[in-house]
């Protein structure tokens, strides 16, 4: 890398560090016309649209914010500004605009579809041996995995999180919750609740008991108490049903829900073979890890028909980047792919994930939520997965990833937009320029994004994320920002945290912007009381949501969790619920509402 990575030093200009941002229009010598670098025009009717960020020079560009309290405050740029896609150039006028809620839907699947695009290239190099290219990339593959380690949070290795998981597997465990609400509008009355709940699983057995109470102004009340012990849930509530307690089998729920009074009375039915396990056959080396070790399974196995297809060039045209304000011009690797072998790889991997077991188990997980409706919401899944894996190339797809001299990539872009179609997917172009241009880790600062255009509009899918790390702590600043070149709306989620590691603190803002109304989440906390392997404390000193700019409802308090030796007593003498009669069903219900 060292003929391609010649740093420069420039004092004189003034710049951006990426093409994309660039205030003048720069041609590919290598590829020729590149649309989303701003090459020269090219005649109207017979190009594809541009996708290509606006000059800076005699128009004032729209900054794309950060949301903040009690204003939106602008991201510092890494390498240029993040600007609002530009006016369309050559659009075809008689194609019909579209709606913007079905091109915000289908821009995000096609974004999903080019990250596993990049996954699965970078899979199939590190199987490549030989050829400087290829080894230039693996290894910046390589250092780019290394980097994305450094950012796990060491509270899951401090409370022995995998540990704990496993002891539950095989001893029972009990966790306290404390927590308070407070609605800090109300005026008068009841303005503040706690909720408490005592619990102990013990999943060796299949059985589980929680105790539920309220209270407000130092006034406790029992709720409630649920006991489930193997696939029957145990019922009592004493402000409702005096000493009474009431069992359901969830079994062969739809069969008997359907031979029940409650399907009369109701005039609802549920499927025949409808049925919810409470406490399935899991072991401590089941469940995700199974599951994305699957997934990678499927990703592996077709590998080999994208390495083949791969054609590894070094770029001998640098490209000008910006580090801390020092400019410097780097090389790196192109990768050419077979449009032909790609679409044959993601019609195989679309087949595989459907008929996955994984897959399988996962749909399972949304029975009890979907109920009579499931075959219907897996219908809607499985297009979901066909419309992520519907894109297809009308060219070959190249791939340029630009490193610096250390062999860490710095950039991934496409040097000219890429021509796709679709038979559900009203996509005809897309392009990709991210930055990462940290100091210690690349990784700590990205900046770019996905475009897509349909049509005569263009979506731009944005990342923006700034991240340290110290011996005491590790903050983080990730912005996504979706947004339509034709309106000055925009979807913009923020994530912000702040992870103290010598004392387990953490300092955590979640939000969500749309067109006339956000939605955010802050919580502010530590980790204490740590036994690792067996338990810990996970205090909330302070969390809100808030709701366009006011605080909508607050929270404090605590979870508590540990080992136990108490035991679960199933309750003698329960009323099976879907054995009662109508006028059973009718007195159970006249006493609730009369107690």
């Amino acid at each position: 890398m060292e003929e391609n990575n010649r740093l420069e030093t420039n004092t004189g200009s003034s710049g951006s560090g990426s093409i994309l941002y660039g205030t003048g229009q720069q041609p590919s010598e290598e590829s020729g016309s590149s649309a989303v670098y701003g090459a020269g025009a090219q005649p109207q009717g017979t190009a594809p649209v541009q996708l290509t960020k606006p000059s800076t020079q005699g128009t004032a560009s729209v900054q794309l914010t950060k949301p903040s309290e009690p204003q939106p405050a602008p991201v510092p740029p890494v390498s240029g500004p993040m600007q609002v896609p530009p006016p369309i150039q050559g659009a075809p006028p008689e194609k019909p605009k579209k709606k913007k809620g079905a091109g915000l839907v289908v821009g995000i699947l096609c974004a999903a579809a080019v990250v596993i695009v990049i996954a699965i290239g970078a899979l199939a190099v590190k199987s490549l041996l030989g050829g400087d290219p290829k080894k230039q990339l693996a290894k910046g593959m390589a250092n780019m995995a290394k980097e994305m380690a450094a950012y796990q949070s060491s509270v899951a290795g401090d409370i022995g999180l995998d540990e704990l998981n496993r002891l539950k597997e095989t001893e029972p465990v009990h966790t306290n919750m404390d927590l308070s609400f407070t609605d800090p509008s109300a005026t008068g009355g009841i303005t503040s609740i706690d909720l408490g709940v005592d619990a102990v699983t013990d999943y060796k057995k299949k059985m589980a008991e929680f105790d539920v109470s309220l209270g407000t102004y130092g006034i406790e009340m029992q709720v409630g108490n649920i006991v489930a012990a193997d696939n029957t849930l145990y019922v009592s509530v004493p402000i409702l049903f005096h000493e009474d307690v009431y069992s359901l089998d969830l079994t062969n729920l739809g069969r008997d829900f359907n031979n029940s009074a409650w399907s009369s009375l109701i005039g609802e039915t549920l499927s025949e073979d409808y049925g919810i396990t409470l406490f399935g056959d899991r072991t401590p080396d089941s469940g995700e890890a199974d599951e994305e070790s699957e997934l990678a399974k499927i990703l592996n196995r077709h590998s080999a028909v994208m390495k083949d297809s791969m054609k590894f060039e070094t770029i001998r045209e640098k490209r000008e980047f910006t580090f801390d304000g020092t400019y410097a011009e780097y090389g790196g690797v192109r990768v050419t792919t077979d449009k032909d072998a790609y679409n044959e790889l993601m019609e195989a991997v679309r087949d595989d994930i459907l008929a996955s077991e994984s897959y399988r188990a996962f749909m399972e997980g949304y029975q009890t939520t979907y109920a009579g409706d499931f075959e219907a919401f897996r219908e809607d899944m499985d297009h979901v997965i066909e419309q992520i894996f519907g894109v297809r190339l009308e060219q070959d797809l190249v791939m340029d990833y630009y490193l610096d001299k250390k062999g860490r990539i710095i950039n991934i872009s496409t040097p000219e937009d890429i021509a796709v179609s679709g038979q559900d997917v009203e996509i005809d172009f897309m392009a990709v320029d991210i930055d990462f241009s940290g100091t210690e880790r690349t990784l700590d600062s990205i900046e770019g994004g996905v475009y897509l255009q349909s049509g005569d509009e263009i979506l731009y899918i944005g990342i923006s994320r700034a991240a340290a790390i110290t011996e005491d702590y590790y903050s983080e600043d990730l912005t996504l920002r979706i947004q339509e070149d034709s309106s000055d709306d925009e979807a913009v989620f923020w994530y912000a945290n702040d992870w103290g590691y010598t004392d387990q603190t953490f300092d955590l803002q979640i939000s969500l912007e749309v067109p006339g109304t956000s939605l955010e989440f802050r919580a502010e906390g530590a980790y204490t009381d740590i036994v690792k392997g067996e338990g810990y404390t996970l205090r909330l000193n302070h969390g809100a949501i808030t709701i366009d700019g006011e605080d909508f409802l607050l929270m404090t308090g605590s979870i508590e969790t540990e080992p136990t030796e108490n035991t679960i007593e199933v309750p003698e003498n329960a009323t099976d619920v879907l054995r009662m009669s109508e006028s059973d069903i009718t007195g159970l219900l006249y006493g609730g509402l009369m107690y």
